[in-house]
């Protein structure tokens, strides 16, 4: 009988070793819709070619509402001067959520630049429930700095 009870806890201990074995490159909950990790995946090969004109192409054009195109990029392209040219994105986490105007998915993801410099991003993609083409409605850029080194 004590053999049987323990049992669970050895599985238990054994899940955890193996999630503890994590690479630590993926994203823990990715999203259940490829179009949208293709949209973002499309601004990041942009962004990796250093193609400005093709990234600005990628939003929304009321994106640029607040702040011109040539603004975004201007800023863009001093958060890459600092870090260095984009290597890979990995996609942290998303979530999705349903509104009266459609259904939002907010991607986190990380960037990885020379140097093993990074940059965290936040997309926010919107599928209008009128129809039509997905929109990258939200982006925010932030310094990803790690405690490793």
């Amino acid at each position: 009988m004590k053999k049987l009870f323990l049992f669970p806890h050895f599985l238990l201990l054994t899940v955890l070793a193996l999630v503890a074995c994590d690479d630590g490159e993926r994203g823990y909950n990715p999203s259940a819709n490829p179009a949208v990790e293709a949209k973002a995946a499309e601004l990041f090969e942009a962004i990796k070619a250093e193609d400005f004109d093709r990234v600005v192409l990628v939003y929304y054009e009321k994106f640029f509402s607040k702040l011109s195109s040539q603004e975004w990029v201007d800023d863009m392209k001093r958060l890459l001067a600092e870090r260095g040219p984009l290597q890979r994105h990995i996609l942290r986490r998303s979530q999705a959520d349903t509104r009266f105007s459609g259904k939002f998915y907010i991607l986190e993801y990380e960037t990885v630049h020379t140097g093993d410099k990074r940059l965290h991003h936040t997309i926010t993609i919107l599928l209008p429930v009128s129809g039509g083409d997905m929109q990258l409605v939200g982006h925010k850029m932030t310094p990803w700095e790690t405690n490793e080194g």
